[in-house]
C-alpha cells in the first residue's frame, strides 16, 4: 500500500456497528449503551478512535430524530406547536449539538490517525527506524500505542511482510538489502543524536547504545527494549517486563 493509499484510510463500520445503528431506529435507549460499550472496548486503539466517534455520533442524531418524531405525533393530538418547538430546542441542546460535536471530532481523529500513518511508513521505510521505543518518542506516542498501530500496518499490508520482535521491527524484504545504505544516525525532535539500523550484518554484533552497558554482578536498573520501562535485574536474570512483556536481561 503506497502513501496515497495510508493518507485515504477511514476504518470501515463492521456489521455489529451497523447493528447498533439500525437498533437506534427501533429502540434508541438500548443502542446508546451498545455504542457506549463499543467505544469503551475499542478506544484504546487509534484505528478506532475515528470510527467509534463516527458511531456514537449516528446514534444520537438518530435518538434525535426518533424523539423529534415521536413529539410530532403527539403535538398532532393537542396541537401545541409552540410547545414542540420549545421540547425541539431542548431536545437540540441535550443531543444533536452534542452529535455534531462527535462527528466532528471523528473526523478529526480520522486524520489524526492517517498522519500517524504516513509518519510510521516514513520512519520505518525511509529513514531505517526499527526500535519501537525510538518510534513512539518521535511520534509523540506511548511505547503500547506504537506497537499496536504497526501491528495494525502489517495487518492491512501497510508495511511490507514483517513483525514485531522484542520492540524491534523485522521487515526481511529490507534487511535483505545493503545495509550500509541503511544505516547512520539523525537527530530527534528533544536534540539527541540516535543512531539506527534496518538491519545487521551476521558477521558484525549490533552496535552498543547508550543504554547498554557491561555486566554487573550486582543488581542494576535497566530499560525495557520494548518500551523503555526500568526494572531491577540481577546478574544474568532473564525477567520479564510486567508492562510489555519483553525479555529483559541484566
Amino acid at each position: 500500500m503506497g502513501a496515497s493509499d495510508l493518507k485515504r484510510f477511514k476504518q470501515k463500520f463492521t456489521t455489529m456497528d451497523f447493528f447498533i445503528i439500525a437498533l437506534a431506529v427501533l429502540f434508541f435507549p438500548l443502542a446508546i449503551v451498545l455504542a457506549a460499550v463499543r467505544v469503551l472496548v475499542t478506544h484504546r486503539h487509534n484505528h478506532c478512535k475515528g470510527r467509534n466517534n463516527r458511531l456514537f455520533g449516528w446514534v444520537l442524531v438518530i435518538t434525535y430524530g426518533i424523539i423529534e418524531l415521536l413529539m410530532i405525533l403527539a403535538t398532532i393530538d393537542d396541537k401545541d406547536v409552540d410547545g414542540l418547538y420549545s421540547a425541539s430546542i431542548v431536545w437540540g441542546v441535550i443531543i444533536l449539538v452534542p452529535a455534531i460535536i462527535i462527528l466532528w471530532i471523528g473526523k478529526k481523529e480520522d486524520k489524526k490517525f492517517n498522519r500517524l500513518l504516513q509518519f510510521y511508513s516514513n520512519a520505518i521505510m525511509q529513514r531505517g527506524l526499527v526500535q519501537i521505543v525510538h518510534i513512539a518518542r518521535e511520534a509523540r506516542q506511548k511505547p503500547a500505542h506504537a506497537v499496536r498501530d504497526i501491528t495494525f500496518m502489517f495487518e492491512r499490508h501497510m508495511l511490507p511482510n514483517g513483525k514485531l520482535d522484542n520492540g524491534v521491527v523485522i521487515i526481511p524484504s529490507l534487511q535483505r538489502r545493503s545495509p550500509s545504505s541503511f544505516q547512520g544516525e539523525f537527530v530527534s525532535r528533544s536534540g539527541q543524536q540516535v543512531q539506527y539500523s534496518l538491519g545487521q550484518v551476521a558477521a558484525e554484533p549490533p552496535p552498543i547504545t547508550r543504554y547498554e552497558a557491561e555486566p554487573d554482578p550486582g543488581p542494576k536498573s535497566v530499560e525495557c527494549p520494548g518500551c523503555g520501562a526500568r526494572s531491577v535485574v540481577t546478574h544474568l536474570e532473564k525477567k520479564e517486563c510486567e508492562y510489555c512483556g519483553s525479555v529483559i536481561v541484566a
